[in-house]
C-alpha cells in the first residue's frame, strides 16, 4: 500500500530520517492513519511541534508525492512502514536505533521475514571466488534458508543467480531508489513472483553515491542471520561490510583461500579478527557452521518464543 502521508512528509525538504520516525511514532500513538495527515497536513503536524516553514515544506511536496504514488503503484512497488507487522522483525532487532523508517520493497516481501544468510565480495572476484560464492549460495537454499546481497556484478550477482537457478530465493538490496533500478541480464529470466523480492531504504528516485552503498550494507547485514565474506581487499565496500558484520555481532564466515588472489588480500584479516574459516575439499565450500549458527539462532528463537509463551500463561491463570 502507497501511504502518500508519509511520502508528501518525506519528500519535504528539511526532512531527515529523526523526523520519519518521530512522524510515525506519533501517528501510531494517536491513533492517526497516514489517511489523516494526506487530508490534514497542517493540522496534525502542528500537533507534532513541527515548525511552520517545514509544515509549508510539506504543502509544497503534495503534487510531488501524489505522482510519486501513481509512478510506484503502475511499477508494483509498495512501502513497508517500520511499525508494519510485514516489515522485517529481524533487521529492527539488530539495527535498533540505525533501523530505516520504511523500506521500499517490488516483489515478494515475505522473504524479509525469512531466515536468511548475506553475502559479500568484491565486483572484481575472480573466478575461483565466484564458484565459491554460487557453491554457497546452492547450499544454503537446498537448507531452505535464502540469499541477501547487493545488486552489484561480481559476487552479488553470482550469489543470487545460483540461488535463483537451484530452486531458492534471494533479496536484492539496493543502494539507490528502487525506481533507479533496472532487471539484469543474468537474473531477469530468472525470476517469478514469488523467488525474489527487491528493496531499497532510499527515496525511489536517489541515485547511486558511495555513502550510501555504505549505509545499505548495514541492511544486508540486518536482515542475515550470518554472513559470508566470499573475497575482500584492504579497502572499499566489502571491507567496510565485513567491519560491521563483526562490529555488531552479526556471524561472519570467510572463504580461507590457500593463495589468496589480490581480490582476497583482506581475507586472512578478518579470519584473524574473528571471522570464521571457510573451507572445503575439490573446492566445494564446507558450510556446516554457517548452517549451525542460522539453525542455532532457529532454536534461540523458539525457545524465546516458548519462554515468552509460558510466561504470559503463568500471568493468564495467576500461577
Amino acid at each position: 500500500m502507497i501511504e502518500r502521508g508519509l511520502l508528501q512528509f518525506a519528500l519535504a525538504r528539511g526532512i531527515g530520517e529523526v523526523s520519519i520516525k518521530k512522524i510515525i511514532d506519533f501517528m501510531e500513538r494517536n491513533n492517526y492513519t497516514w489517511d489523516d495527515l494526506w487530508l490534514s497536513p497542517s493540522q496534525i503536524l502542528a500537533e507534532v511541534g513541527i515548525k511552520n516553514d517545514i509544515i509549508q515544506n510539506v504543502s509544497v511536496a503534495r503534487l510531488q508525492a501524489e505522482r510519486l504514488s501513481d509512478e510506484l503503484l503502475d511499477c508494483g512497488v509498495d512501502i513497508l512502514i517500520q511499525n508494519d507487522i510485514n516489515f522485517p522483525q529481524y533487521l529492527k532487532k539488530m539495527l535498533g536505533d540505525k533501523c530505516p523508517p520504511f523500506l521500499f520493497v517490488k516483489g515478494n516481501c515475505a522473504l524479509l521475514n525469512k531466515h536468511s544468510v548475506g553475502f559479500c565480495g568484491s565486483r572484481k572476484a575472480s573466478e575461483k571466488g565466484l564458484a565459491i560464492a554460487a557453491d554457497c549460495a546452492k547450499q544454503l537454499v537446498e537448507n531452505s534458508i535464502a540469499v541477501v546481497s547487493g545488486y552489484a556484478s561480481g559476487t552479488d550477482l553470482a550469489s543470487h543467480r545460483a540461488a535463483l537457478l537451484n530452486g531458492g530465493s534471494t533479496v536484492f538490496v539496493l543502494p539507490e531508489g528502487i525506481l533507479r533500478a533496472t532487471l539484469k541480464n543474468d537474473i531477469c529470466e530468472l525470476l517469478n513472483p514469488e523467488n525474489h523480492v527487491f528493496v531499497s531504504q532510499f527515496m525511489p528516485k536517489i541515485t547511486w553515491n558511495a555513502g550510501n552503498a555504505m549505509r545499505r550494507n548495514d541492511v544486508i547485514i540486518g536482515l542475515s542471520r550470518a554472513m559470508i565474506l566470499v573475497e575482500s581487499g584492504k579497502t572499499g565496500g566489502t571491507f567496510a561490510a565485513g567491519e560491521e558484520a563483526l562490529r555488531v555481532g552479526c556471524p561472519l564466515f570467510v572463504i580461507d583461500f590457500a593463495q589468496p588472489e589480490v581480490s582476497a588480500e583482506a581475507n586472512p584479516h578478518f579470519i584473524s579478527s574473528g571471522g570464521q574459516p571457510i573451507r572445503g575439499k575439490s573446492g566445494v565450500p564446507n558450510i556446516s557452521k554457517v548452517l549451525a549458527a542460522v539453525n542455532q539462532d532457529i532454536r534461540s528463537e523458539l525457545i524465546n518464543n516458548s519462554y515468552n509463551s509460558d510466561i504470559n500463561s503463568q500471568m493468564k491463570f495467576g500461577i
